[in-house]
């Protein structure tokens, strides 16, 4: 199992960082890669822009600590195991970082993965107009 880790800070307050991350149903607007996505229960379905889907579990929301866990549980991706976590952190001064983890099996996921975290952070605080 290998573990992705990707962080990015922005201009916007944790408060507003992390009213967009703990709103699982749209994930779609923090992330290009996923074109359309909705939540029953704890089960979100995700259409990429590819026209892939997923299926994911959300484990937990906890407000406390701004920290969304989830684990996919059917995609196009040959993935044997991801459980992964995205968390806001206030920085103060307006600014706020969103960290994105992920373990994944097999190992030979982390390149594909990691590039498309990496590309979707870099873009997260314009798509946000922060």
């Amino acid at each position: 199992m290998a573990t992705i880790y990707e962080s990015v800070t922005i201009n916007l307050s944790a408060e507003e960082l992390w009213a967009k991350v703990a709103d699982v149903g749209r994930i779609s607007d923090l992330l290009d890669v996923v074109q359309e996505s909705s939540v029953s229960g704890d089960t979100r379905s995700v259409r990429l822009s590819d026209g892939g889907q997923l299926s994911e579990t959300i484990i937990g929301i906890d407000e406390e600590h701004r920290r969304v866990a989830y684990t996919i549980t059917d995609s196009p991706f040959p993935l044997e195991f991801h459980a992964g976590s995205m968390q806001v952190v206030d920085e103060g001064n307006g600014k706020s970082t969103f960290i994105w983890i992920a373990d994944v099996k097999p190992d030979s996921m982390v390149d594909e993965l990691e590039l498309l975290y990496k590309s979707e952070l870099d873009g997260l605080g314009e798509r946000l107009g922060a």
